[in-house]
């Protein structure tokens, strides 16, 4: 059985990010059959008793100044498990000279994922439809470029705009620049991958809580009991950490689940597939119930097809529009997944920025939102009935996202700025 130590490390340097931008390949997908079992399908409104096998695991806010207090139980929840302290922002008093003709440097990442893609794409489209001008719009070439995103980082603070959208393939080694900018008066809104600093607004959502709160509702579905297999992305990247912490927290819950194999699925649908039949050729009585990192579920349900297996339940983190699909097909399959929404997220981003630049005053450094899960209950609300089992395409939606008066929880003067996101 693989050791899993119930503490994880959230510093990440430069080294292990070398393959965050493997999220997108995409292989053949077919259907299959998924495994018997006396559980019944899960129910959005069942809930297991707290701290029980199946509930989300109450880890709460690293919030040691009480920052969230103010704030509706619905964002504080999405608070939960996050690994990063909650400090007051160091924007919170700022108003920009300017009340219009703002200026705005995006450093992206790589956009080889698709959501990556979509996201860029759209925050650069919701800044220009708000008049803002971009000044600089650069992702380097290669994800794992550290050095060279911190070169274009450094070229946006040589053009001194109003606000730098920055993506972080690695959060520490961009501090000292967010310092800087910082010191310039230049607000960072970091995107997707949290910053740990004052001096950094950080609009992202938690992965923790969508690892934990989703494996252990479907091992509560399985019983409470049975043989684990997981399929991990990349180590030592932040999507990877933070789902070994969710993972952990729901096996705290879950004492009778075990893990009894580990594959690499490096985050490649492909890869996933090939790793889990490769795990299935030497262990040819299957498992229970595979957990996952993220974007590769419906490779791993193929890979049970393919090995002539039923399909066990499957954490489906990143959701594709087949697995979603194939669940929809199957009511009484026991599913969990997540929708992370690109475009919404990236309108949620550039309407943050704005309000900041306008004097909104964000009241703390880590703007988080709880990923929107979906259950056998739910997931039809969001499957086209055209959709083949067989597409890759990721899940997305964008009414799943913080609602207008949720995002102006997080601000001293909501009223300043636009009061939506577009």
């Amino acid at each position: 059985m693989p050791n899993h130590p119930r503490s994880s490390r959230f510093r990440v340097t430069a080294a292990t990010m070398a393959a965050i931008g493997a999220l997108v390949l995409a292989g053949c997908a077919q259907s299959g059959t998924p495994a018997n079992t006396d559980s019944p399908a899960p129910s959005g409104d069942a809930t297991a008793a707290a701290g029980t096998c199946g509930a989300v695991p109450e880890v709460g806010a690293n919030d040691p100044n009480g920052l969230l207090a103010d704030m509706s139980a619905e964002v504080q929840a999405g608070y939960n498990g996050y690994p990063f302290e909650i400090q007051e922002s160091a924007w919170a008093d700022f108003k920009s000279e300017k009340t219009e003709g703002f200026t705005a440097a995006i450093v992206g990442t790589a956009p080889a994922a698709p959501f990556i893609a979509a996201y860029q794409n759209a925050l650069a489209e919701s800044l220009e439809k708000a008049g803002v001008d971009i000044v600089l719009n650069v992702a380097p070439n290669d994800p794992s470029d550290v050095p060279g995103q911190l070169q274009q980082f450094s070229q946006a603070l040589a053009l001194k705009p109003d606000i730098i959208f920055f993506n972080p393939v690695a959060p520490e080694p961009a501090i000292d620049l967010v310092n800087e900018a910082h010191d310039a008066g230049i607000p960072v809104v970091s995107l997707v991958v949290p910053i740990d600093s004052p001096n950094a607004v950080s609009v992202v959502y938690n992965a923790v809580l969508q690892s934990m709160s989703t494996a252990s509702a479907m091992f509560g579905a399985m019983g409470g009991s049975g043989d684990v297999l997981e399929v991990s992305g990349v180590a030592g990247i932040p999507n990877q950490i933070f789902w070994d912490a969710g993972r952990d927290h729901a096996l705290a819950l879950c004492p009778d689940i075990n893990v009894v194999g580990s594959v690499q699925g490096m985050f490649q649908p492909p890869l996933a597939q090939q790793a889990v039949v490769q795990y299935l050729s030497t262990n040819p009585a299957g498992v229970d119930g595979v957990i996952q990192a993220g974007t590769m579920g419906w490779a791993i349900r193929d890979a049970f097809v393919q090995s002539g297996h039923e399909v066990p339940p499957i954490q489906d983190l990143g959701a594709s529009q087949g697995m979603a699909a194939y669940a929809a097909e199957h009511p009484d399959f026991i599913y969990y997944g997540s929708i992370t929404p690109p475009v919404a997220m990236a309108q949620g981003a550039a309407q943050i920025g704005l309000k900041i630049l306008q004097g909104a005053g964000p009241k703390v450094n880590q703007v988080v939102w709880s990923p929107h899960i979906i259950d056998a209950s739910t997931v039809g609300e969001f499957v086209d009935p055209s959709w083949s089992t067989e597409d890759g395409t990721d899940l997305t939606s964008d009414s799943v996202y913080f609602t207008d008066e949720q995002t102006a929880e997080f601000f001293k003067n909501p009223e300043l700025g636009p009061q939506s996101a577009e």
